[in-house]
């Protein structure tokens, strides 16, 4: 669970709920939390469910079931059960008992379907029905109905009897997936491969199933979806999957020990069930980073700002990141800062000669630049301090008639041209705006970076 909870805790909330101790006789006099038998009260079913989480390192919020076990009775928890729920609270899935049922491929299936469909969950795949033989009739349904080879499904299979008698019916789950065929009409194949080695199962492990009059006998496949090795190329649309047995006396001689009842023979086939493979869908670094980030948009090319390989040592940020981004106009709100008609460009500009990253960071701080926040440092502390004074006091940290380590004036705007420290005395640095009421901070079409008041 800790896995889905990695993918899918932006869209989905996930709860673990400690219910009551497996095996509390084994805690003895002793143990590291000082607590004997079952615990007598909630304070100490609170200290053995923080145990637990510290021990299993989960990251999931855990709540504890009162001492009453009311969770437990209303979801029949015990020992283990995985339940979601719709964004109306409605039950979207409840699996089976744990541990055989806590699987955690059916719960993937549910999350992507309420994530697609706006938390409800859409109707189940509508069985198709194969020909009556002898009084049964075979059903089969495939979810998802759209896949991509590689992809975990589960193949549902119902097997009905429309007489008013029971019927008896052999099934050995062994030999299901060998039984299902899935193809184009191209003659491509496709087949699926039970997961972690199990078969089809179904309800009871009797391998043959009495069925009431009118009722089925239901069976599931769960596995991925493979294509045969030498199939290099395969067409996208739709295939189709049915279900074939034949069952006739040489499959009961088989049967041990042999049935006292006499067993269903014939051929069930089911109907053809639709479904449509799709293209693998190619991921980018967006799949893992998301798309939240300021620069990290599912248009923006990666190399912008990094370099190298990703995952290897010689990637990371490229030496001129600002200069890459600045002289475009208007892509997500930047300001053209540099290149042909930047800010840096007009006729008045904060620093003379090339602009480069250096001078830029000398009043900003990148590390959270990227989210499109605009932060400055303490020149004084050489950017590792951020700015915490007024805009004013900024400016006059560099024209103070001593500008810090890196910062430096030409040789005519030494002195008052550039000391400016006097300036804090007048009521205009006690406002908000300070400096930038008169002045841009990059460059102005005017001398001496000054705004075109007269506009305002």
């Amino acid at each position: 669970m800790e896995r889905l909870y990695a993918s899918y805790n932006e869209d989905i909330e996930f709860l673990i709920v400690y219910i009551r101790e497996a095996h509390p006789e084994m805690l003895r006099e002793g143990n590291k939390t000082g607590i004997v038998d079952r615990p007598k009260d909630i304070d100490e079913r609170t200290i053995l469910a923080s145990e637990c989480v510290a021990k299993y390192k989960f990251t999931m919020p855990m709540v504890i079931d009162g001492m009453d076990g009311k969770v437990n009775d209303d979801y029949k928890a015990w020992p283990v059960r995985v339940t979601v729920t719709d964004i109306d609270g409605k039950v979207a899935f409840y699996a089976g008992p744990g541990p055989f049922d806590f699987r955690l491929p059916p719960v993937e299936r549910v999350l992507k379907k309420l994530i697609a469909n706006g938390g409800r969950m859409p109707p189940p795949p509508v069985p198709q029905w194969g020909q009556t033989v002898n009084g049964l009739r075979c059903g089969l349904s495939i979810d998802p109905e759209k896949l991509i080879v590689g992809d975990v499904v589960a193949a549902k299979l119902k097997f009905e009897n429309t007489t008013d008698k029971p019927i008896d019916f052999y099934y050995k789950a062994a030999d299901a997936v060998k039984n299902l065929d899935i193809i184009n009409s191209c003659g491509q194949a496709l087949s699926i491969k039970a997961s972690s080695g199990r078969r089809m199962r179904s309800r009871r492990s009797n391998p043959v199933q009495r069925i009431a009059p009118g009722k089925a006998f239901e069976a599931e496949v769960e596995g991925t979806v493979v294509a045969p090795d030498d199939q290099v190329t395969l067409a996208v649309g739709q295939f189709s999957a049915v279900y074939n047995n034949e069952i006739n006396d040489d499959t009961l001689a088989q049967i041990e020990p042999a049935p006292t009842r006499e067993v269903w023979k014939g051929k069930v086939r089911s109907g053809l069930f639709a479904i449509d493979l799709e293209l693998p869908r190619q991921e980018g670094c967006i799949d893992c980073h998301g798309d939240s980030d300021y620069h990290h948009k599912k248009d923006e090319n990666c190399q912008y700002c990094h370099v190298g390989q990703a995952g290897t040592d010689d990637f990371g940020l490229r030496n001129k990141v600002c200069a890459n981004c600045h002289p475009r106009h208007g892509v997500y709100g930047r300001r053209q800062i540099l290149g042909s008609d930047g800010e840096f460009d007009l006729a008045s500009k904060h620093i003379s000669g090339e602009i480069t990253d250096k001078g830029c960071l000398l009043c900003h701080d990148k590390s959270k630049h990227r989210n499109g926040v605009v932060n400055l440092i303490d020149p004084d502390s050489g950017g590792a301090e951020p700015w915490t004074g007024t805009r004013t006091e900024f400016c006059l940290t560099c024209h103070d008639g001593q500008p810090p380590d890196g910062a430096s004036f030409s040789a005519k705007s030494m002195g008052t041209g550039s000391d400016k420290l006097e300036f804090l005395v007048s009521a205009l640095s006690q406002t908000k705006d300070g400096c930038s009421y008169c002045h841009t901070p990059h460059g102005s079409k005017y001398p001496a970076l000054l705004k075109n008041l007269y506009s305002q």
